[in-house]
């Protein structure tokens, strides 16, 4: 009896945070995990689950996303280590607390460089193995939104590029069906990463956000990365143009923004 080649997922952002988690259950469900970040030293943790037996392997891979060259190298060396890519997960993001009027020109491209357009470059440079006629049907594309794509609570900059991601994922999906390819979002809330440190550090801060949210407190990155396992897994195979909210309920509620 052949046993099943297992699959290969690509997670950028994958150095901490949403990424980090999504990068560490993929890897408990036996999914091999390239892990691309900037910051690639910062995410060892994910590496040594690898090496707990039945688990899936992971490789470390210096990306950063606003590089194109720098992004088809990196894609090029996980289609050498496994001659394949079943997932691709776009978690790398980047936050500016900058109002619309101290958001510089500068700000507002670096933020769509890393945010959109560093989403697009890696989907364009993974396409080859996502399209692959030979897979199709099993393949999977997440990308990762925000709740300020909806709601417009953060920043100009970070908010239109997480809209950008959204409005993109359905285009993709549409385009991709053809190929037998799922293409989906997941937009969290509030969630305890790096970004939010400000608000776990202020009690006062923490108060006001966890106020607005129905479930009454921050999301973990641990739950969005559930949620992404399952987009991943094939029992999701009939879930595509979809934007999933993590969000503890304050996406539907009445709640006033912070």
């Amino acid at each position: 009896m052949t046993t099943p080649q297992a699959r290969v997922a690509v997670v950028t952002g994958a150095a901490s945070g949403i990424g980090a988690a999504i990068a560490d259950q993929l890897i408990a469900a036996g999914v091999h995990v390239a892990l691309l970040d900037k910051n690639v030293p910062a995410s060892p943790a994910a590496v040594r689950r690898s090496d707990v037996s039945g688990h899936g392997d992971a490789m470390l891979v210096p990306c950063d996303v606003r590089d194109d060259l720098g992004v088809a190298s990196a894609i090029d060396r996980v289609g050498t280590w496994r001659n394949r890519i079943d997932v691709v997960v776009n978690a790398a993001g980047v936050l500016v607390r900058s109002d619309i009027a101290a958001t510089t020109p500068q700000t507002w491209q670096d933020v769509l460089d890393i945010n959109l357009t560093g989403t697009f470059r890696v989907v364009q440079a993974t396409l080859p193995y996502l399209v692959d006629p030979a897979t199709a049907g099993t393949k999977r594309l997440i990308n990762i939104g925000s709740g300020a794509a909806d709601r417009g609570y953060a920043y100009p900059a970070y908010t239109a590029s997480k809209g950008g991601v959204v409005a993109m994922t359905r285009q993709m999906a549409a385009e991709l069906a053809p190929h037998g390819v799922t293409v989906n979002a997941i937009n969290p809330g509030f969630v305890r990463t790096a970004i939010n440190d400000d608000a776990w550090s202020d009690s006062e801060v923490r108060t006001r956000w966890e106020k607005t949210i129905p479930l009454g407190r921050m999301g973990r990155a641990e739950e969005v990365a559930a949620v992404a396992c399952f987009l991943a897994s094939p029992s999701a195979s009939y879930v595509t143009g979809q934007t999933i909210a993590v969000d503890g309920g304050r996406g539907s509620s009445a709640a006033t923004p912070v």
